[in-house]
């Protein structure tokens, strides 16, 4: 890549943090963007519609669709259709689905992947990176899980009218865990699932709950009416069923991270009226993310942590929400934490020799624990945009990010306004000589981030907020 030339510079105004010594006369030198790659709906396609998540998303239903289509095709009579075979592939979904989002299989994943030398290729560094999009697996199967069960619930209903299946109560736990699988996946489309986030939080654990209950007590009644039928035992029924072992694994692992529910204790430190930092002194993994909560069976909200000068960890809450803003102003010293700490994007920036790490706000919170990892190798360069940096977010958290970085760049919006930020990002990636660009801020600026990168050939990622 050529060397960039110096246009003209950018300086923003002294933002009178000096005491942090971060300041903001850094001077950059600002480049033309290169073209996009790509004409626009190529570009879209492959960058928004058809992005890493929605592929295994599509490998997944593709791969539950197209048996089923054969199965549907050779479909004769109600012999041809086994009950067993329809139900044993609607709970290895949902099975697949509750692993894929358990905290422990998450972590194995990242930790596994960020061990990559970084003499590998950067094209497989590159794909290994998306790790964090796994959660199109998730949806993948629950969507698929539900056709196959709508296929079985066409059975049950089709062998009741044909009075081959006699039980009332099993026709009718079918269609209500159908409308429950329903509810789960329409609370989880986006569209609704930003519009009313505890909406969706609370029917994906109440109604995904009730969902498995009725599955179990479905399945007895099955197994119960079969064995009469057969004049078989009801145990050695059920132990021959592949989807009670799927019941059986699922329900661990609904209980799983419920059994290590505990209270932690707190240290609330008021950086402003927009900023809380929440000090503790437990250790948790690096780069991991702890959920709280004020009610354990209400909301739970997630926060990266990042390791505290003298031991434990710490955490940055802005407002933003209700929520947020009810704890920032008035903040508890005790709060729920269940199963363990999970293992966050920015982790993944450890397959790379450098990167540029670009925030706004409290994403500072998320980068830290990137930043201040001990073990890292990966070297980095810092974008920050800010109100009032110093005044925000206090001495501390300033003065951590000039350690890790002396050359970070920290621009005072209050000061200067708000920044081309795919301008900066594009400069400092070439300037640094940089791999790849993480981003940490908000859903906006984290999408236009990183599809302005990707659209240039620049490795990009962040989150994607798909729970």
């Amino acid at each position: 890549m050529a060397n960039p030339k110096p246009l003209h510079t950018v300086n923003s105004h002294r933002a009178s943090i000096s005491i942090s010594s971060i300041d903001t006369d850094t001077t950059l030198h600002t480049l033309n963007l290169p073209e996009q790659h790509h004409r626009d709906a190529i570009r879209n396609f492959r960058y928004t519609k058809f992005n890493v998540y929605r592929r295994l998303f599509s490998v997944v239903f593709i791969a539950n669709i197209i048996p089923l289509l054969v199965m549907l095709a050779r479909f004769t009579s109600m012999e041809n259709i086994s009950l067993v075979d329809l139900s044993t592939a609607a709970s290895a979904n949902f099975f697949v689905a509750i692993m894929i989002r358990q905290d422990y299989v998450v972590n194995i994943l990242f930790r596994t992947f960020w061990h990559i030398p970084h003499t590998t290729p950067l094209r497989i560094r590159r794909m290994v990176a998306k790790v964090y999009q796994n959660g199109g697996i998730h949806s993948g199967a629950v969507v698929a899980g539900t056709f196959w069960y709508i296929f079985l619930t066409a059975m049950i209903t089709l062998n009741f009218a044909e009075r081959a299946l006699e039980s009332v109560s099993v026709l009718a736990l079918s269609y209500i865990l159908l409308v429950l699988l329903l509810a789960i996946i329409f609370f989880a489309y986006p569209r609704f699932r930003f519009r009313s986030h505890n909406a969706f939080e609370l029917s994906h654990r109440w109604a995904g709950w009730a969902a498995i209950a009725i599955f179990w007590a479905e399945l007895v009644l099955l197994i119960s009416e079969r064995g009469k039928t057969q004049n078989l035992s009801f145990r050695y029924l059920l132990i021959r069923q592949p989807t009670f072992w799927f019941l059986v694994a699922i329900t661990v692992h609904l209980i799983l991270p419920w059994l290590r529910l505990r209270k932690w204790h707190f240290h609330p430190e008021q950086l402003s009226n927009h900023a809380l930092r929440l000090n503790f002194d437990k250790t948790v993994s690096p780069l991991s993310a702890i959920a709280i909560s004020e009610s354990p069976l209400h909301e739970w909200h997630a926060f990266a942590t990042f390791p505290k000068n003298g031991g434990g960890g710490s955490m940055i809450i802005s407002s933003a929400g209700d929520w947020t803003k009810r704890t920032v102003l008035a903040p508890r010293t005790r709060y729920w934490i269940k199963g363990v700490p999970k293992t966050g994007v920015l982790s993944m920036a450890f397959v790379f020799k450098r990167v540029v790490i670009v925030t706004s706000g409290s994403g500072i919170g998320p980068c830290l624990s990137f930043l201040l990892e001990p073990s890292r190798k990966t070297l980095c360069r810092v974008l920050w945009s800010t109100p009032s940096p110093l005044k925000t977010y206090g001495h501390d958290i300033c003065d951590a990010v000039r350690r890790v970085d002396p050359e970070a760049v920290v621009i005072d919006t209050r000061e200067s306004g708000r920044p081309d930020m795919v301008a900066l990002t594009y400069n400092l990636f070439v300037e640094f000589g940089a791999e790849a660009v993480f981003c940490i801020s908000n859903p906006v600026l984290t999408r236009k981030i990183v599809f302005a990168m990707e659209s240039r050939g620049v490795p990009a990622f962040g989150p994607i907020w798909d729970s």
